[in-house]
């Protein structure tokens, strides 16, 4: 029960429905197909019974002893009958060529001609054998994995055939009745080899030829093989044989099997009337695709009698090479009538190098490919890649000896191929389990009518899978590297240790770090198992790493030039500060010489402070300039209409609403470059552009806000300048649109965006301008002082007994530095133990895409759903915040643990450096001012660790401390107290306390391409930004799931106005069907590439999957999305039977697949 080859149904569709539909009905009248087929099958006939359960049951020779008589036997059942049938057959002949001599009616020769098909086709019939029972056992396997059963005892049917395979006898590769390759069965033999041999190395041998030119023979010969041989179309489709190589011939070549490949002849008779035209060309792709090395068997050397063969050769070997495989080819020509032929063939090796030549330029043209020679498509040498055979025979058979010259020809071919084994790539020899899928990728893409196009080659997907998780965990080493660098520099700024940064500097901090993960990328392309397939990769890979860390380096010494910049203005402002600081230092130190020798209490010692703290305050208020305060509004206004300089503008701008979102309007800004005939209107707009420049909106929008955030974070006074950055970004983002696309902004739009940003970016200036001015206020900062100006006149009034006063003055001011740096280095810790630990985090942006898509169907929630579609970046940050929330505040709750772990690292580093400046100290005895060089040495000490200016400390370093020892013993106990006080603190945290998120640091690291799909908006996953190669994602979605993408306006133009689209774009290459660019030309699926930017810069492969994700959710939340979409899945966008059986399980099922 043979199946039809499953070509992609829906590659010709009818346009009253649509092409999931009709892939639905494909898939249910294959179902019904196999239901029927296995209903036909069980219970198992009593031939199937005994032949699987003897195979079953009985031991290795006993089953070589079976198999060889039950061939002897089959042959015998179907000799005596196919005797009568051939004659039966000559006899016809005989008689049409009689009728044809006669010039009988034309009727009668048709009535004898389809009586000879009939004949032949009842020949092919009888030709019963091994490979049909094996044949039928494997369509019952199919049968059953098809439907998923879970039949027990049928699950060790690839073992026998495994277990044959191992026994050197050859099993069916691809039905050559019904021209059928069973992918699960096929693979299901692999994995049982793998299981009972391991993933071995294995070279591929196939051969290719024209029907009756001893192909088999030739094998046989060479290695003792058993396929069967005879005049006429013996082999049928493809087989393939299992050979061991000697562990002495495994180390000299590389691998420890040879898989032979034996095909059925080319252009034979009997298929010149079948339906399938392209029957050869397949085949021949398929086996010069799956071989390492292919042999081409020709018959004799006249070139015109090569022509058919040759041509199908070099096309197959040109769609090689323009899939990236590179197999090699020999030449063998048979029945040469002269031992010494090669020698005397000179003017046939020119032929054929000359057909070579002229049928590689046909095939090009085919293939639409600039080739003009053979040796422009693989490495082919006419001198060494030719080989002249003698006669099999001596004479005519039967009776006739074998030709001995034949066997030594056989030898010479033999030692040739071994030979070129030795040479051959590591990289194309595969193991098992990658040749497994290399069959599986030949073969899907064969059942597409462009194969260069639809190749999906799954064993470099693979391997580049896993580099992308490598070049995860490099750039994650390099940018925890760098993030260390910048929070000891920003320390150091901070502290006033650092005035300058320079390039050098930098990439000397980071040189140790990058240079060992430059020799562990070397280490990896060298040694990797596929470090052959790798290579492509190599250089691509070193500049992306090159670029990230001089992106990294830039980053960090613009953010330190900003921060000095920053703190050398507020120096400026804190000098005004600082004098009236110093004053009051110096009038409390005098009125603490005056109370010496008076024993006043704590309290009225306080009392007497503060009231000569007023008097003071009172004096510099009267004395300090009052504050400028800036009319906002009436800035931004003016800015707005110098830019603009629109009649009636101020109006516009009182006018504009505030308070609400930005909304893109297409038809208001977006408009054509050019005027087309046909596009008269918006809707001639590509999806593709609005989605791009709604994504431009959106860009330019999030710039903004972080500018704003990051200067609220560095508490900026608001300046002028501050108009002026929102308005280039926004003209930078105008300016992004590429210059040879269709469409561009509108002045509207710039109008529009800007009025927004401006009106929203104002409340928080006028926030950040209030704060400022509180802040630096000198009586506000005065009176914010007043504890520690008490403080220093507490520690004057009590002289030399002040050393534990002192102590705790100290560690005050630590306190919120201590504070801000455990958060900083808490915030890394999670980031990197997240990293580690969490397979979301672990891998490329692929796996962590995989992850929020479980998530998402985990949750069950229309609206997560509808954020995740709508801003897939924005959701993809918010789902890693979910999960560092998770992992930190529930079950272990090991935030604690985190911030405990930041409290005792910098608590030692407090307390060396208390030890350190201690030691610096007591031994200078030249030096009258020992606070004053403790203090200096402890804040340098800890420059890199905290945020402690010296200049806090300047109302303590007067002070009469002369015993540094002592000093040293109360700070170590008043340093035990400050932990003690912020671990209760840091007991009760959250992660709102934190100054920058953990979550922030991860997705700055998956940030990767954010480029979507032209036709249905899927996020491109490769971690890489501006990654080499095509744009590609794993989970293609139906073309509704688009925002608001309305089927009026959608590329299909055959959906009615109300209609949602159900098309998924992984299917639609595969169509007949076209889609509409910009300017109203159409252009076909298959051939989307020529639409240009962006749809060629996509990847988008036809997929016969299930597809099973999106496909369940759009089932399951039907009736939202349509209230969403304001649409409904009707007529053609009728939601498929079958997507609706589809379950969350099974949609979970296919995530863990990938």
């Amino acid at each position: 029960m043979d199946m039809v080859p499953s070509r992609l149904p829906w590659a010709s569709t009818l346009s009253n429905v649509s092409i999931e539909h009709h892939r639905s009905q494909i898939k249910n009248e294959k179902k019904e197909i196999r239901r029927k087929q296995l209903k036909e099958d069980f219970p198992l006939n009593p031939l199937m019974k005994s032949f699987l359960g003897f195979l079953q049951a009985q031991p290795a020779d006993t089953k070589k002893y079976f198999l060889q008589w039950m061939k002897v036997f089959m042959q015998e059942l179907s000799c005596g009958r196919l005797e009568e049938l051939r004659r039966d057959y000559h006899e016809l002949w005989s008689e049409n060529l009689a009728g044809k001599r006669s010039k009988k009616k034309p009727s009668g020769n048709d009535e004898l001609l389809s009586r000879l098909d009939a004949l032949s086709d009842e020949i092919n019939r009888l030709s019963i054998g091994l490979e049909h029972l094996l044949r039928e056992v494997g369509q019952i396997y199919e049968a059953l994995e098809f439907i998923n059963s879970e039949t027990e005892s049928f699950v060790k049917l690839p073992e026998i055939a495994a277990e044959l395979m191992v026994s050197g006898y050859p099993v069916e590769l691809m039905d050559g009745d019904a021209s059928y390759l069973p992918l699960r069965w096929v693979g299901a033999i692999f994995d049982s080899l793998i299981e009972r041999l391991g993933d071995k190395r294995v070279f591929v041998l196939s051969v290719l030829g024209v029907q009756s030119t001893g192909k088999s023979t030739l094998l046989n010969a060479m290695f003792g093989l058993q396929f069967n041989v005879s005049a006429g179309r013996c082999t049928r489709g493809a087989f393939m044989q299992l050979i061991p190589v000697s562990e002495q011939l495994q180390q000299d070549l590389g691998f420890d099997f040879v898989l032979v490949v034996d095909t059925e002849g080319l252009r034979a008779i009997e298929m010149a009337n079948k339906p399938s035209l392209n029957h050869d060309n397949e085949l021949a792709t398929f086996v010069i695709g799956v071989g390492n090395l292919t042999v081409i068997n020709i018959v004799g050397e006249n070139p015109s009698e090569m022509q058919d063969v040759l041509q199908i050769a070099v096309q197959a070997f040109l769609r090689m090479k323009k899939v990236n495989l590179s197999p090699s080819c020999l030449f063998v020509h048979q029945n040469m009538g002269e031992a010494t032929a090669k020698e005397q063939n000179m003017e046939g090796q020119r032929r054929l190098q000359e057909k070579l030549d002229e049928m590689t330029v046909v095939a090009a043209q085919q293939e639409f490919c600039g080739v003009s020679s053979f040796r422009d498509v693989i490495g082919f040498d006419v001198n060494t890649h030719i080989h002249y055979f003698a006669h099999l025979w001596v004479g005519n058979p039967p009776m006739a000896p074998p030709n001995p010259t034949y066997s030594q020809n056989v030898q010479q071919l033999k030692s040739k191929i071994f030979q070129a084994a030795r040479k051959e790539s590591q990289r194309s020899i595969l193991r098992l389990s990658s040749l497994k899928d290399r069959i599986g990728d030949l073969w899907n893409a064969l059942l597409n009518e462009n194969f260069v196009f639809s190749f999906k080659n799954s064993l470099e997907i693979a391997v580049y899978r896993k580099l992308e998780s490598a070049f995860s965990q490099w750039t994650w080493r390099l940018r925890s590297h760098i993030l260390d660098v910048q929070m000891r520099l920003d320390n150091k700024i901070r502290n006033g240790d650092w005035q300058n940064v320079t390039r050098e500097h930098l990439e000397g901090l980071v040189q140790e770090t990058s240079d060992a993960i430059e020799k562990e990328v070397d280490k990896y392309f060298r040694e990797d198992r596929d470090h052959e397939t790798l290579v492509q990769w190599k250089s691509g890979t070193e500049l992306k790493l090159k670029e990230l860390k001089e992106a990294l380096l830039h980053e960090t010494k613009k953010k330190c030039e900003n921060l000095i910049e920053l703190q050398k203005e507020q120096k400026k402002l804190d000098a005004r500060k600082l004098k009236y600081k110093d004053e009051l230092l110096r009038r409390s130190r005098e009125w603490a010489v005056s109370l010496k020798g008076k024993s006043l209490s704590e309290r009225e010692l306080k009392h007497s402070f503060t009231r000569a703290l007023k008097k003071w305050i009172a004096k510099v208020s009267c004395a300090a300039p009052r504050p400028e305060w800036v009319d906002i509004d009436a800035e931004i206004e003016d800015v707005l209409l110098e830019h603009f300089k629109e009649p009636g503008f101020h109006a516009r701008i009182r006018s504009f609403p505030r308070g609400r979102g930005f909304s893109f309007d297409m038809k208001k800004h977006m408009m054509k470059k050019k005027h087309h005939p046909f596009s008269k209107d918006f809707w001639s707009i590509s999806n593709a552009d609005a989605l791009n420049f709604q994504h431009i909106t959106d860009n330019i929008i999030e710039c903004v806000e972080k500018n704003i955030a990051k200067k609220e974070e560095e508490k900026r006074d608001y300046s002028r300048n501050f108009i002026h950055e929102i308005l280039d970004e926004v003209q930078k983002g105008v300016n992004s649109v590429p210059s040879d696309g269709n469409c561009t902004f509108t002045r509207e739009y710039s109008i529009d965006l800007s009025l927004y940003l401006c009106t929203m970016a104002a409340e928080r200036f006028k926030a950040m301008h209030e704060a400022f001015q509180k802040a630096n206020d000198p009586v506000v900062y005065l009176r914010s002082k007043r504890e520690d100006f008490f403080q220093c006149f507490q520690i004057s009034c009590q002289g030399a007994t002040s050393v534990t006063t002192f102590a705790v003055f100290l560690c005050h001011k630590i306190e919120p530095a201590l504070r801000q740096a455990v958060y900083e280095r808490a915030a890394k810790d999670i980031a990197e133990d997240m990293q580690g630990k969490f397979p979301d985090f672990q891998g490329s942006r692929a796996t962590l895409e995989v992850c929020i898509l479980r998530y998402l169907a985990e949750k069950e929630d229309f609206e997560y759903f509808k954020e995740y579609l709508r801003s897939p970046k924005q959701f993809c940050e918010m789902y890693i915040e979910t999960r560092v929330r998770r992992h930190c505040l529930h079950g272990s709750r090991s935030l604690r643990m985190f911030l405990d772990s930041s409290l005792d690292f910098l608590f030692q580093n407090i307390l060396s450096a208390v030890s350190l400046s201690t030691r610096v100290v007591k031994d200078r005895k030249d030096r009258e001012d020992k606070v004053s060089l403790w203090l200096d040495e402890f804040c340098r000490e800890l420059s890199e660790v905290m945020n402690l200016p010296r200049s806090e400390l300047k109302g303590i370093e007067h002070q009469e401390v002369t015993d540094i020892e002592l000093l040293s013993s109360a700070m170590a106990e008043a340093l035990e107290d400050l932990r003690d006080r912020l671990r209760e603190e840091l007991a009760g945290a959250d992660l709102t306390s934190f100054p920058r998120q953990p979550h922030t640091i991860l997705a700055e690291h998956f940030s990767g391409c954010r480029a979507q799909c032209p036709f249905c908006g899927a996020v491109c996953t490769n971690t890489m930004r501006n990654h080499d190669g095509d744009h590609q994602v794993a989970f293609h979605r139906p073309r509704a799931l688009k925002e608001l993408m309305r089927c009026t306006w959608e590329t299909d133009n055959k959906y009615e106005p109300d209609e949602l689209a159900i098309d998924i774009c992984s299917s639609l290459v595969a169509s007949d069907r076209d889609f509409r660019v910009g300017g109203g030309q159409r252009i076909p699926y298959k051939t989307y590439r020529d639409a240009g930017p962006p749809y060629s810069t996509w990847n988008i492969l036809p997929d016969p999957s299930m597809q099973a994700y999106w496909k369940w959710f759009v089932s399951r939340f039907r009736t939202k999305l349509e209230s969403w979409c304001n649409g409904k899945f009707q007529g053609k966008g009728e939601i498929p039977e079958a997507w609706r059986r589809i379950t969350k399980q099974e949609a979970l099922s296919e995530l863990e697949e990938h």
